[in-house]
């Protein structure tokens, strides 16, 4: 009875003794099998460049990743953890636009190198992992960690805006994953028959240029303002500008403009800076700065100025308004001109400021010579105009004494006798007549030649200045007479003029 449930318990143990068989059978007879991988796998290797829109001389990041549990998914393989051994040697080559810097070779990751004359980037990656028994330290489940290389990033700087793609460059790799008991997969991908390319990327880099003009010519007392030309849209609310010589001129932003205000005289240099959103500063180019004083000129420039007395009996005073001009180089006046300090080297010509330039210049009396007119700039005496005048003073009285005369003081100069009023006249020229007596005396190149004893009248007519105004006005020449009485013999004390007498 009992050998019943023997032979029951002997057929179940024998069946399942079969099922385990077939089962270890239908696996060892996989286990040689490869799974090599023939459609193309697509994005195995991706590059990432990131922000897409930045600034001159921002950081972009140029990052490639290696997905090698992509490969397996294209298979339907188990989990890559599962895996007793996986090997991937991976290289890719791309060229790197112009307008990035890309770090020097030693601070590259290991195994990338950089040709900066064909702007090439190279990389190799190998990627190793699995189980102890595979002779692999490191688990597969640790690709992600920085334990292995799985992710690598590369910074680059954008040194010129525009829109640049990153679209040549190109990969390959030899990829081996062994999953014991099931088999193996392989892929491999070469650059010359089937290379994998990156997806092309557009990067957007923002940025502008700074313009200014390059020279400057100013003069001191008159402003200026220049314009900044940016090549993009910036905020100009955060445009500055500088200056490397304070002293020099002044600086007053406005934006885009400044108003440039000279200070003293000599050079400087100038320019705008811009700062980005990223902290990085664009400075236009230099604008020298050339401050420099006006050249001179004194207008106008009279050879003389008269004081008379006019046919109303109105004592005339000549005036002229001169102008310190302050021009520039090429002609035109300042439109501010400087302060002028004006004087006089005679009291023959008052001066008096009138103006910022100007001075009024008037006659006061007769000057024995030329008397100057200076005008210097106020801040800049060193830099200064003068012109000469003559004052010319016409006398106002005369006084003609009668004269006795003994025929030995033949000839006599008259001249001695004649005083002219005011003592400043220096216009004293005067022409003499004989009017009554040309018996008793002549009239010789201004002297007196006795002829006989007698009586003459001598009329005297003082210089005619009428060429002196050509537009009218003038002194009227003053018109008297005397008597001369001539004595014969010998004057009985020579040397002492006899005061003349009423001779009628």
């Amino acid at each position: 009875m009992f050998k019943h449930p023997r032979s029951k318990y002997g057929l179940i143990i024998l069946i399942a003794t079969v099922f385990i068989l077939s089962i270890y059978s239908s696996t060892f007879a996989k286990k040689d099998s490869d799974y090599p991988i023939t459609t193309p796998v697509n994005d195995e290797v991706t590059r990432t460049i990131s922000p897409s829109v930045g600034w001159v001389q921002s950081k972009i990041m140029l990052t490639y990743s290696f997905n090698v549990e992509k490969i397996l998914t294209e298979v339907k393989g188990p989990n890559l953890n599962s895996y007793e051994l996986v090997e991937w040697d991976a290289e890719f080559v791309e060229k790197i636009p112009k307008e990035f810097t890309v770090p020097d070779n030693r601070d590259l990751p290991e195994g990338f190198t950089f040709n900066s004359d064909t702007r090439e980037l190279k990389g190799k990656v190998s990627i190793e992992c699995g189980k102890k028994k595979a002779g692999v330290d490191v688990k597969c489940k640790d690709l992600s960690t920085s334990q292995l290389l799985t992710v690598v990033s590369i910074p680059l700087i954008a040194t010129t805006p525009g829109e640049f793609t990153f679209n040549t460059g190109n990969y390959m790799y030899s990829f081996y994953a062994d999953h014991a008991g099931q088999g193996t997969t392989k892929h491999d991908r070469t650059i010359d028959d089937n290379p994998g390319t990156f997806s092309s990327q557009k990067v957007t880099i923002k940025g502008v240029s700074l313009t200014i003009p390059k020279t400057l010519t100013l003069y001191v007392g008159e402003s200026a303002s220049v314009n900044a030309q940016a090549s993009g849209s910036i905020d100009f609310s955060k445009l500055k500008w500088e200056s490397d010589k304070d002293n020099i001129i002044g600086l007053k932003s406005n934006g885009a403009n400044v108003a440039i205000s000279p200070k003293t005289v000599g050079e400087t240099t100038i320019r705008a800076t811009y700062t980005y959103p990223n902290g990085h500063v664009v400075k236009s180019n230099d604008l020298k700065v050339i401050v420099k004083l006006p050249d001179l000129a004194l207008n106008p420039k009279p050879n003389e100025l008269w004081v008379y007395q006019d046919a109303q009996g109105t004592l005339i005073k000549q005036s002229v308004s001169l102008t310190l001009d302050q021009t520039k180089l090429d002609g035109p006046k300042l439109s501010a001109p400087l302060g002028v300090d004006w004087t006089s080297s005679s009291t023959a010509l008052s001066v008096s400021e009138t103006g910022t330039n100007v001075a009024t210049v008037r006659a006061e009396h007769g000057s024995q010579g030329g008397v100057t007119i200076l005008g210097k700039l106020t801040d800049y005496p060193g830099q200064s105009k003068s012109t000469l005048i003559d004052v010319k003073e016409y006398p106002q009285l005369i006084s003609t004494p009668n004269v006795i005369l003994y025929m030995s003081d033949s000839p006599y100069s008259y001249s001695k006798q004649i005083t002219f009023y005011p003592d400043t006249a220096n216009v004293t020229g005067y022409g003499l007549t004989v009017l009554e007596g040309t018996d008793v005396l002549t009239i010789d190149q201004g002297e007196l030649k006795l002829l006989k004893p007698g009586l003459a009248k001598v009329g005297l007519v003082t210089q005619d200045v009428s060429a002196s105004f050509p537009n009218g006005g003038g002194p009227e020449p003053i018109s008297q007479y005397f008597y001369v009485q001539v004595k014969d013999g010998t004057d009985p004390n020579p040397g002492v003029d006899t005061p003349a007498g009423d001779f009628y």
